[in-house]
């Protein structure tokens, strides 16, 4: 049975960002963002033997899943597994620039073949998980209306009513991935343009958002917003959106409980993954907090010898020593 979910806020797939351990500090911290997973390739999500490191879902609902990928049989499987693993909605990337993507046939370059993307939704589609797209408004260093607009027709034709747009276009060739998150310029008007054709599909707006009060803005104007390097950089700044965006009353505070939920989620991963990875999302406690480098030395030294208990114990004292500036 498909839920409907608010999308007001949501945060973006990042590659080696949104692993299960970020989704597990972002549902503490929010209890209302919408959150996606990294980008999995579909052979990988169809034959790894480790996907429940990749993809694993402890109650980070709602919560989708992006996978890459262009071949329909391996698409739908992959919808198959999404939804066995509780994922809300599952989500094709059409956005993604960079070599190795191109190279698999799928990301961004798939907007050269729209009638393929329609035939990959419709592949994915049940009636068991919503399905959705995220793309960009174009290709190449040209800004065309025209061009995102047939795309969006032909891929609205598989009955899809959820689509992320990265408002800039992806340039494939002579930049690199980080620059096609910058370079490129935003046109949120493609977007704002597209919904009046279109009033019955959600539209969520990306790119550019680089604050909650710019959210705030945009969201006069579109029905959702997804932030990426806001919440990369500072993933702390969630414990903000339920009172700011959903009308929560409940105030979420940066201490030592939110310490002892995520190391009672980490710990028994601790021979399965690297530590450098179960411990990145919250190491951004130190953003904007000055005087921080001599515990952020102590716990890089800490997790070179794996000493998962030393490091609790130096960001509980961390929190004790700044809890009025993390608040």
């Amino acid at each position: 049975m498909k839920e409907r979910f608010n999308r007001r806020i949501c945060v973006a797939p990042m590659m080696g960002y949104t692993t299960p351990y970020a989704r597990k500090l972002y549902r503490i911290l929010s209890k209302e963002t919408f959150l996606f997973t990294e980008m999995i390739a579909s052979k990988s999500l169809i034959n790894s033997k480790n996907k429940d490191l990749i993809i694993e879902n402890d109650n980070h609902n709602p919560v989708a899943l992006q996978v890459g990928g262009s071949d329909l049989y391996d698409l739908k499987q992959c919808s198959k597994i999404a939804y066995s693993y509780n994922y809300n909605e599952i989500n094709l990337n059409v956005g993604c620039p960079s070599k190795a993507v191109q190279k698999g046939t799928f990301g961004a370059c798939l907007m050269k073949d729209k009638v393929l993307v329609r035939e990959c939704v419709e592949s994915m589609q049940s009636d068991k998980i919503v399905t959705s797209i995220k793309c960009r408004i174009g290709l190449g260093k040209e800004l065309n209306y025209d061009f995102f607009e047939e795309f969006i027709d032909e891929v609205l034709k598989s009955g899809i009513k959820i689509i992320y747009v990265h408002a800039r276009n992806a340039i494939l060739n002579g930049i690199s991935p980080s620059q096609n998150r910058s370079v490129p310029p935003l046109d949120y008007n493609f977007v704002k343009k597209i919904k009046l054709k279109y009033p019955d599909v959600l539209f969520i707006l990306n790119g550019g958002i680089d604050s909650l009060d710019k959210a705030k803005n945009l969201l006069n104007d579109y029905e959702g917003v997804m932030l990426g390097r806001l919440i990369q950089n500072n993933p702390f700044i969630l414990k903000k959106i339920d009172n700011i965006f959903y009308n929560s009353t409940n105030t979420i505070k940066v201490n030592e409980e939110l310490i002892f939920n995520y190391f009672n989620y980490i710990k028994p991963k601790i021979e399965k993954d690297s530590i450098f990875r179960l411990l990145s999302p919250l190491l951004q406690i130190f953003f904007g907090i000055p005087n921080s480098k001599l515990f952020k030395s102590k716990i890089h030294q800490f997790m070179k010898n794996r000493e998962l208990k030393l490091i609790e114990d130096l960001l509980l004292k961390f929190i004790r020593e700044n809890s009025l500036q993390l608040n």
